[in-house]
């Protein structure tokens, strides 16, 4: 009688079967849900699978990584965005967006300082409100009014804009990805981009205590379930003007810089 093979992680079964895919190509493609394995979904690397398991390369769920990202945070706040109308500040792709209106949004305003970068598929969805060549802090009034945002900004840090897109909103909630390679203040003289992990927690509190003396805190903090397109390991926070709690006891405990 044959014993059963020995079952493998995730990943070796796909560098095994998918040797021309660099290994960081193929950690994004099961972090974002692309790789079925036996009839499931599989997002854990480490899931043990059998050797001889065929597999299976699925669509892509969202227009952009942005949409697993927000998808997890959301997930971690049992946060309902269902029957609401959000702005996506920064909407790029759309990945934002697209999660948004897949969770039950029922309009999404988009605005990116950009043109020409929002996925056809949205483009075209009516429940987008596509607004290009617009920087966020160019957004006085928006029509239908927004319950909450989101925000992906690139090139220019929260301070200042949180506010802003938290006077947009009548619930008074933000949604914020927090990259570190925008928010820190004094970088070193060798930084070309990607943020060393021991200068996270510092450039995280800087920022929040800045925030807090605009009168925003941050209620929950948790790091993204991907990390940015460069590789910088980035952040979500849902950032209110109600007193939260202190960073120290924000962050998860299980989470080391």
């Amino acid at each position: 009688m044959n014993r059963p093979k020995k079952k493998i992680p995730l990943i070796h079964l796909l560098r095994q079967n998918w040797p021309e895919i660099p290994q960081e190509k193929l950690l994004a493609l099961i972090l974002c849900g692309e790789v079925e394995v036996e009839g499931g979904r599989i997002k854990d690397p480490k899931c043990l699978v059998n050797p001889d398991a065929v597999p299976r390369h699925l669509p892509p769920r969202f227009v952009s990584r942005g949409g697993w990202k927000l998808e997890g945070f959301l997930n971690s706040l049992s946060w309902s965005v269902e029957g609401k109308v959000i702005l996506d500040a920064g909407s790029s792709t759309g990945g934002f967006t697209d999660c948004l209106l897949q969770r039950g949004a029922v309009l999404v305003h988009s605005v990116d300082v950009g043109r020409n970068q929002l996925h056809w598929k949205l483009r075209k969805d009516p429940r987008v409100k596509v607004q290009e060549g617009t920087g966020i802090m160019d957004v006085l009034d928006l029509d239908p009014p927004v319950c909450g945002a989101v925000a992906d900004l690139s090139f220019r840090s929260l301070r200042g804009a949180a506010g802003h897109i938290l006077h947009l909103t009548t619930e008074g909630w933000l949604i914020a990805l927090i990259k570190p390679q925008f928010e820190w203040k004094n970088p070193t003289e060798d930084f070309k981009g990607i943020v060393p992990t021991g200068e996270l927690k510092g450039i995280l509190k800087e920022v929040l205590q800045d925030l807090e003396k605009e009168g925003i805190w941050a209620q929950k903090l948790a790091p993204s379930e991907l990390p940015g397109s460069d590789g910088n390991q980035e952040f979500l926070a849902l950032l209110t003007k109600t007193p939260g709690p202190d960073f120290e006891s924000l962050f998860p405990s299980n989470f080391s810089f």
